[in-house]
């Protein structure tokens, strides 16, 4: 054999072993340098503006040390020409905070979590007892009457708005 087939045979095993190397642990493809073509599964970056949005009479209900789940109320006011779709809660309070209506059916009523809640364009959301809320389930210790709970509230686009809730007694 020449020295340029040598070479020619050399690299294609190379390749071919490179391809196999690749087969076996996909994830070795993943490391790739190259920036990935945008899809619509990528979630888009937040954006740097703050949610037009004002928080009024945020509190979180006063539970007895052996209950686990309250709730927060508030009420949201949208001060932009678009909607608001909040699609989620955070604190670190509780283990699963989550987005929740009230229900009624038949004389009964009951509650059902949500994927999101709307703060309609201009206009406003309350979350009070007996109606909408964001539920605090699973609370990682006892509250005290009179403290500040702090709740981050999600946008679908993915602006944040930081509330300053007060637990208190009903």
């Amino acid at each position: 054999m020449t020295t340029s087939r040598k070479t020619l045979t050399a690299a294609g095993l190379a390749a071919l072993l490179a391809l196999s190397l690749l087969a076996l642990f996909p994830a070795l493809a993943s490391q790739s340098t190259h920036a990935a073509p945008a899809s619509k599964w990528t979630k888009a970056p937040a954006k740097t503006q703050p949610l037009p949005v004002t928080v009024q009479g945020a509190t979180v209900a006063a539970v007895p040390p052996s209950i686990k789940d309250t709730a927060a109320y508030m009420t949201l006011t949208n001060r932009s020409k678009q909607p608001i779709k909040l699609v989620g809660a955070a604190t670190p309070l509780a283990a699963h905070p989550m987005l929740m209506i009230t229900t009624r059916s038949g004389g009964m009523m009951g509650m059902k979590m949500v994927p999101s809640l709307t703060i309609p364009a201009g206009g406003k959301l309350t979350l009070h007892r007996g109606g909408d809320h964001v539920m605090l389930r699973g609370l990682k210790r006892p509250l005290k009457v009179g403290e500040t709970v702090t709740l981050t509230l999600s946008a679908e686009d993915g602006r944040t708005l930081k509330v300053s809730a007060t637990v208190k007694k009903n």
